[in-house]
């Protein structure tokens, strides 16, 4: 984390911004930023990243809370048994 505000903020109150994007396999968290309008203008980036790796079903949230205990959370498919 760079900006000493931004730490502080999120480990005091939750109160940074956390940019949540789900995949149809992942979560996964970018952050923490300042403001809403700072993690706005991140975003585009991370998207694009996810879409040249093949990643679908793209869906984003911008979220204030802490820091998540893991920043990319893998989530395995159920399996349906016959």
């Amino acid at each position: 984390m760079g900006n000493p505000l931004v730490w502080l903020l999120d480990r005091l109150r939750g109160l940074a911004v956390w940019v949540e994007i789900t995949t149809d396999d992942c979560t996964y968290y970018y952050g923490p930023f300042a403001s809403e309008k700072e993690a706005e203008a991140h975003k585009g980036r991370y998207i694009a990243d996810l879409k040249a790796e093949g990643a679908e079903k793209i869906e984003v949230q911008i979220k204030k809370m802490r820091q998540p205990q893991s920043l990319t959370v893998v989530r395995t498919p159920s399996r349906v048994r016959s």
